[in-house]
């Protein structure tokens, strides 16, 4: 019922009636056929690296030296761990993670968010939500190992944020492998999308919504889940809010991921602030500079 009557039923109200505007746009945006990475009726794709992501991923890396010790020195102190703590007790429980997006340069973030806004990557996501999207995130995080710390947060089974179609862009900066934090996710398309659930049984503090491995394991086997890891530049896309995913999990390496989301305005999203004269990632492209009608709905 839910696969072939309601899910249909409410793709069309929420495409056309509660993204009326999204919808126009997407149709106005295709009018020029662009290029874009087909996802082939799934909800994730690998992304081989390309010129272009190769140069993100090595200018990250060379700025990330110039802050990184002093950045690992902010994620192991006693400040960080409270302060996380009040936002969410899992990441304040050793914390493993920080984002480095705020300390790159503004020229840097120039053109990552070039990147995010290029026509390519915005008519992939144009093609798969079926709307013309917001950019609602540009993070860098770094992920560092915590000895004799075990999985949490993240690195539990889980779906993000609450809404109905989105797509997210997980890009490697450093190698990814085994030893820091590949990332997991369900390879099958989930018809039901978000309404397929889950016995949510796992009640560990500060973990809502998160499904424990070994819950996970009872329904879905190793054959059934795709492993994201590879080198610089090397990319996933995925509708983070339909598939289950996991990663982070660093053994005895560092791991730096830069990470775009496609959202529509109906998803609730901490990001978005669209109350701002500026874009939140590159204070240079304000409401008043931008005059295309497709960039102020991206930004803004």
């Amino acid at each position: 019922f839910i696969e072939n009557i309601f899910y249909p039923l409410y793709h069309f109200f929420w495409s056309y009636i509660i993204n009326f505007k999204g919808k126009i746009l997407y149709f106005l945006w295709f009018f020029k056929k662009k290029d874009f990475f087909s996802l082939n009726n799934n909800d994730k794709l690998i992304v081989e690296p390309t010129i272009v992501s190769k140069n993100i991923a090595i200018k990250i890396l060379e700025e990330s030296k110039l802050f990184i010790d002093d950045t690992k020195k902010e994620l192991l102190s006693n400040r960080f761990s409270i302060e996380k703590s009040k936002q969410n007790l899992a990441d304040g429980e050793v914390p493993y993670r920080i984002s480095i997006y705020e300390k790159l340069s503004e020229n840097l973030k120039k053109e990552i968010v070039q990147f995010a806004s290029s026509d390519k990557l915005i008519t992939t996501a144009s093609e798969y939500i079926k709307i013309f999207p917001i950019l609602t995130r540009v993070q860098v995080y770094y992920n560092i190992p915590r000895e004799n710390s075990s999985v949490r947060g993240a690195m539990f089974w889980h779906k993000d944020g609450f809404g109905f179609k989105n797509l997210d862009f997980f890009m490697c900066v450093t190698d990814v492998d085994e030893n820091n934090g590949p990332f997991y996710c369900v390879e099958k398309k989930i018809n039901a999308g978000i309404f397929k659930s889950f016995d949510y049984l796992f009640k560990k503090t500060g973990e809502k919504n998160k499904v424990s491995l070994d819950n996970f394991n009872k329904k879905f086997k190793d054959d059934e889940i795709l492993e994201f890891k590879g080198t610089g530049g090397k990319a996933i896309l995925l509708d983070s809010f339909s598939t289950f995913h996991r990663g982070g999990f660093c053994k005895n390496k560092d791991r730096i991921m830069l990470r775009f989301c496609y959202q529509t305005h109906d998803a609730i999203s901490g990001e978005l602030e669209s109350n701002k004269d500026y874009f939140s990632y590159d204070s240079s492209i304000t409401k008043k500079n931008v005059k295309d009608i497709f960039e102020k709905y991206l930004f803004f």
